[in-house]
């Protein structure tokens, strides 16, 4: 095996047992989504809680930016020591260090999505190796080999007298639970339905709601983004950026999951579901009121605990 097959194989591991509890690769799918949400929620919480820490330093920020209006060197160096006192990482306010976090372990949860043969139903190297030489005799050699195995299984009927019987039976039994919406996860959503449309089959129109679907809930965690920092921040949610990422992410989503098979594009819906619901309850448990409130405290006993240190030191010295 190669040294990213050891990386791959504890996500590998946990969606297998996923789908050999619930017998369906898109329960599998959504339970595998649900961990990847688990794993990531307390960098979820701390940014949670820089953002508010951010909103209580926006008056003193403000006041910076008005003392030396015209002289952004100085603002910028003040506004510097300012976060240094506060202990204020601007960096998780604006998501780029839990996006640096997330993105290692989003790519190896897509590999191991494209490769359920291997990963999940766990089918030797060797029959994936004979299965690859016939599917690419069939369709050509110009396949990526990330989605040869949602190749393989899209055109398993064809080629399934390369391997046992054993082998073809484990891996039909595995395809017919690998469908959502009545449609099988290996094939990708086609602008050519949308064209033609009359002439479409069911599955082909079926599976556009997973571009509709995914579109829709990213545009769900958007706008909650959206609301969330105008409440915040009304300045910053004036910037024409922000309307560009609300509006321009849930397009693009759209866009990537009629380039990817259909198995992804669920993969991806459940995320967007799992980030909204997450938002909201961060939101609710971890609103900006609460956390300021607990920094106020915090900042009140340290401030106590230092004047007493130094009534303390006081009456020492008097002593002496």
């Amino acid at each position: 095996m190669s040294f990213l097959d050891y990386v791959y194989l504890p996500f590998a591991w946990v969606l297998e047992q996923f789908y050999n509890l619930s017998g369906n690769y898109v329960v599998a799918l959504f339970l595998f989504a649900i961990v990847f949400k688990l794993i990531l929620l307390p960098s979820a919480i701390s940014q949670q809680k820089t953002t508010a820490k951010q909103q209580r330093l926006q008056p003193k920020i403000r006041r910076i930016q008005a003392r030396y209006a015209g002289d952004q060197k100085k603002i910028q160096e003040e506004t510097q020591a300012l976060y240094q006192r506060e202990g204020y990482n601007p960096m998780g306010a604006q998501g780029c260090l839990p996006m640096l976090i997330q993105l290692p372990i989003i790519m190896i949860l897509y590999n191991v999505i494209y490769k359920p043969l291997t990963y999940v139903i766990r089918i030797p190297a060797a029959d994936i190796a004979a299965l690859t030489k016939a599917v690419n005799k069939i369709a050509g050699e110009s396949n990526a080999a990330r989605q040869i195995e949602m190749l393989i299984m899209d055109k398993f009927t064809e080629i399934s007298d390369v391997v046992s019987a054993d082998v073809a039976k484990q891996i039909t039994d595995f395809i017919d639970n690998f469908s959502a919406f009545g449609v099988t996860l290996t094939t990708s959503p086609s602008f050519d339905t949308i064209k033609n449309w009359s002439a479409s089959d069911t599955g082909s129109k079926l599976i556009l709601l997973i571009p509709l679907l995914s579109g829709l809930t990213s545009m769900l965690t958007s706008l909650i983004t959206y609301v969330r920092q105008k409440k915040q921040n009304p300045e910053m949610a004036k910037n024409p950026s922000m309307g560009c990422m609300t509006f321009g992410m849930p397009l693009m989503s759209v866009y990537f999951t009629f380039k990817f098979p259909a198995g992804i594009g669920v993969y991806w819906i459940f995320q967007n579901i799992l980030s909204a619901v997450q938002m909201v309850i961060l939101n609710k448990v971890y609103s900006n009121e609460k956390v300021m409130s607990k920094v106020l405290v915090v900042e009140t006993i340290q401030r106590r605990s230092k004047e007493n240190n130094i009534k303390m030191i006081s009456k020492m010295k008097d002593k002496d």
